[in-house]
């Protein structure tokens, strides 16, 4: 695994994951959940898009409306383990969303952007943005027990197949069709609603959530896993041959690392075997020669772009996580590695983080975005449950395949 095994032997052994875990949930429901729900939401329910580096909400910038999006699964998450009351913060931001959301001409599909006075600044309907659409209305229904939204959901889908399915597989990036955005297809969007597809399972075992999440797997084996070189493709011409030049040679550890965590979900949920292509990239990351990864490297291991986000971090993480469930000897020490310095290097005792280190390992100043808190709070449930500080029953499947 490359220099990682040599952490562990730098570091405090005595830091187990049980104590990193419990040291981030602490700062998750001490300082963050009450910061963010007290102090960057507008009187009409909405969350800012940004903080100033100064930890002040930026009520100026445009609005990605997937980021209320992401804060609905936030404080649904913290709702359901007890970390925080987050059921009335999803509630009010998902009215928000749908008051906010739609064009004022009822036509379907969520908008993109909205301007500081909350009109309508890109009425694009963009696929990555569905996808998140969908988990937070997964995640609602899952915390409130109520049907509507699964019924909301539903009616996206629909909206999806109906515009944006595609003929040889997956789904097109967006509408209007003939906007320059749409020309290249990309992995990420459809490893979101990979995620969102089997949230939606697990809000009441409907088989025809997970029937979806076996076609995305299906382009992750065809597509997006690249055999050759152990990683994840992310641009594609509209027959998913790779992109041409540097898009086509494009790699994103933080995504590699986030499909070593879905295939282990995905596994746990339907019995398909994935063990051989979530070793495969796991085993590639871990012989990059760096404890905090990039955000971008090229398919021969160079790295592109050499600041490190935090959210990339969290997502290691989570693949540490998911190949320790799965038997991997040292990956229990690494994901406690890992979460100690997130903790160190990212998280600020006000509840707010550093968004970005460069590559001197300091902070870069600039804005902290709102959209990392779906990072950091799926990575402080996943280190709980499988360090068992909060016992979670997982789906008992055999497997197949």
């Amino acid at each position: 695994m490359g220099n990682t095994h040599k952490v562990i032997g730098e570091q405090n052994n005595l830091q187990t994951l049980p104590r990193s875990a419990q040291a981030a949930r602490a700062w998750l429901i001490d300082r963050a959940l009450p910061f963010w729900a007290e102090n960057t939401v507008d009187s009409a329910g909405g969350f800012c898009e940004e903080l100033s580096r100064y930890a002040k909400p930026n009520w100026q910038s445009i609005r990605r409306l997937r980021v209320q999006a992401r804060q609905i699964y936030a404080y649904a998450l913290a709702q359901e383990h007890g970390w925080y009351a987050g059921l009335p913060v999803a509630e009010r931001t998902l009215n928000f969303m749908l008051s906010k959301g739609f064009m004022p001409d009822g036509s379907p599909g969520f908008i993109s952007l909205l301007n500081a006075d909350c009109a309508v600044e890109d009425a694009r309907r963009d696929l990555y943005d569905h996808a998140f659409y969908l988990l937070a209305l997964a995640w609602y229904a899952r915390v409130s027990g109520r049907q509507i939204p699964l019924a909301l959901a539903d009616s996206l889908l629909d909206f999806l197949d109906r515009n944006l399915g595609a003929e040889n597989g997956g789904f097109l990036e967006g509408l209007p069709h003939g906007d320059p955005r749409n020309a290249l297809r990309r992995q990420n969007p459809h490893m979101h609603l990979f995620e969102a597809f089997m949230a939606l399972y697990d809000v009441g075992g409907d088989k025809k959530y997970l029937r979806r999440a076996d076609e995305i797997f299906g382009l992750f084996k065809e597509h997006f896993f690249d055999a050759d070189t152990h990683t994840i493709t992310e641009y594609f011409r509209p027959d998913w041959r790779p992109a041409k030049g540097r898009q086509g040679q494009s790699v994103e550890p933080g995504h590699m690392a986030e499909w070593v965590w879905l295939l282990g979900q995905y596994q746990a949920r339907s019995g398909v075997n994935t063990r051989s292509w979530a070793d495969s990239l796991y085993q590639k990351l871990c012989s990059y020669d760096t404890l905090l990864l990039p955000d971008e490297m090229n398919k021969t291991g160079a790295s592109v772009r050499t600041t490190r986000r935090l959210w990339v971090q969290t997502e290691m993480v989570k693949a540490h996580l998911a190949q320790a469930e799965m038997g991997e000897a040292d990956s229990f020490q690494l994901a406690a590695v890992g979460i100690n310095m997130i903790t160190d290097k990212y998280l600020r005792p006000d509840g707010s983080w550093v968004d970005v280190l460069g590559e001197n390992g300091l902070p870069t100043l600039g804005s902290v975005p709102t959209s990392t808190f779906y990072h950091i709070s799926c990575m402080v449930s996943e280190a709980c449950r499988v360090s068992r500080l909060e016992e979670v029953v997982k789906p008992k499947v055999h497997l197949r395949g």
